[in-house]
């Protein structure tokens, strides 16, 4: 057949690796100017750096899986994920049981309580049980309202903005259950893992194989409409001129793809537009030296206007790159939030004053650069019972598939998750 995929992220490029390899003939159309979507990276003065930060988790099959396909797998590299806390003032270690018998803000009881609900998650199989319950209903239940308010809540709020108290218990299990996997053994420290020359050694990788198997890939090049007629998708309009395909595989957010569907089409698909997304405006900065010597550091001080920075350098040092430490501040914000549109002076101005509290010795002069960079459709806001909005990949309109992080639930969105999302798209086209 001949496919053409609308979106040249994960997703989409997953997609035609998968479509080429069952012998379909297959084109990607990307509106961006670079491939790779929310696993894009940039040049940052000579070295390839990604726009939002990356690690492995153990369970991460389905990308382990495409790197080695392609060669990679002696590339990825496991270190210790070096988990701290920032409460009122203090820094804490937080992430082994040991480091947790040490948070003093909480008390003993309640951080016995906060360590058997890890365990428990990282033994757990199913989260179908926790779909009818809020997030904050079933932390309370399980850690205790002063842990909740303490360590999630600030966490939650600041992600998700007025929506926080609407959050899906399975949702928040899971991201407990996917890091705590990452360990040996309940007692160890997790284990994360990364690409020695980054996400860009993969996405190189793929390209390359991609153009190897013949597959179209135009970039700078938005698609106008999904062409649908009596039989099903017949194609899609691309710089108003129709070019025809047997099948159609959408990597577009599903507001983005009942834009692109004639009106009955999209009615067919459910409401598209129903569920909302929060948006994300992250700043990378490299620095002269680290802030901490953690590589996920979570905050909780009033004075400091995010919820958590990421010192990625601390992970992954990058033998490929000059010494300059990498440092992520993503702030995840509701629809709307003006500081989406923040300029980026005064972006770099609120972060360096928030990491200040942490490190009151930090000046202006460790900025060797920054950049930021903005999604406005990073993540679904999963709220109770989500699982019964979520979409098919195969449509009721024949020939069109879709993929959306939202069919990831309860998992957040990952580079792994979205190759999986791409093999299943293959498999269903193999049995229309």
């Amino acid at each position: 057949m001949r496919i053409g995929i609308v979106g040249g992220g994960v997703a989409g490029l997953g997609s035609a690796y998968f479509l080429a390899e069952a012998g379909h003939q297959v084109e990607v159309f990307e509106q961006a100017a670079t491939l790779g979507g929310l696993a894009g990276c940039f040049d940052f003065n000579g070295v390839p750096v990604e726009k939002y930060y990356h690690f492995i988790c153990r369970d991460d099959d389905d990308l382990l899986a495409m790197l080695r396909r392609l060669g990679l797998q002696n590339e990825v590299e496991w270190r210790p994920g070096q988990m701290r806390f920032f409460y009122a003032g203090q820094l804490y270690r937080f992430g082994t049981p040991w480091d947790l018998l040490r948070f003093r803000p909480l008390s003993l009881r309640e951080r016995v309580r906060f360590g058997l609900n890890v365990a428990l998650s990282r033994s757990a199989k199913s989260w179908e049980r926790y779909e009818s319950m809020t997030a904050r209903d079933w932390l309370i239940a399980q850690i205790g309202a002063r842990a909740y308010e303490v360590i999630w809540e600030p966490l939650l709020r600041i992600k998700f903005g007025p929506y926080y108290e609407q959050i899906s218990a399975s949702w928040v299990w899971h991201r407990i259950h996917r890091v705590v996997r990452s360990r040996a053994h309940l007692l160890a420290r997790e284990r994360l893992g990364f690409l020695r020359r980054g996400t860009s050694a993969l996405l190189d990788a793929l390209v390359a194989e991609l153009q190897r198997r013949g597959v179209g890939l135009r970039t700078g090049v938005p698609v106008d409409a999904i062409t649908v007629g009596p039989r099903g998708v017949t194609g899609l309009t691309v710089g108003g001129v129709h070019q025809p395909f047997d099948a159609v595989v959408s990597t577009a957010p599903l507001p983005l793809l009942a834009r692109l569907l004639p009106p009955a089409a999209a009615e067919q698909l459910g409401d598209l537009t129903g569920i909302e997304y929060i948006t994300v405006v992250c700043l990378i900065m490299k620095l002269r030296q680290p802030v901490t010597d953690g590589f996920w550091i979570n905050v909780h001080d009033p004075r400091v206007p995010f919820n958590g920075f990421i010192e990625y350098t601390n992970l992954n040092p990058r033998a490929d790159a000059a010494r300059p430490y990498l440092l992520y501040v993503p702030f995840y914000l509701p629809p709307g939030d003006a500081r989406f549109a923040q300029p980026d002076a005064e972006l770099l101005r609120d972060c360096l004053a928030g990491l200040r509290v942490v490190r009151p010795d930090l000046t202006d002069d460790w900025v060797l650069g920054y950049r930021v960079f903005r999604e406005r459709f990073a993540q679904a806001i999963c709220t109770t019972n989500f699982a019964a909005r979520i979409p098919p990949v195969r449509t009721r309109i024949p020939g069109l598939l879709m993929t959306d992080s939202t069919q990831l639930y309860p998992s957040d969105r990952t580079i792994s998750g979205m190759f999986g999302q791409a093999r299943r798209v293959a498999e269903l086209l193999a049995t229309r």
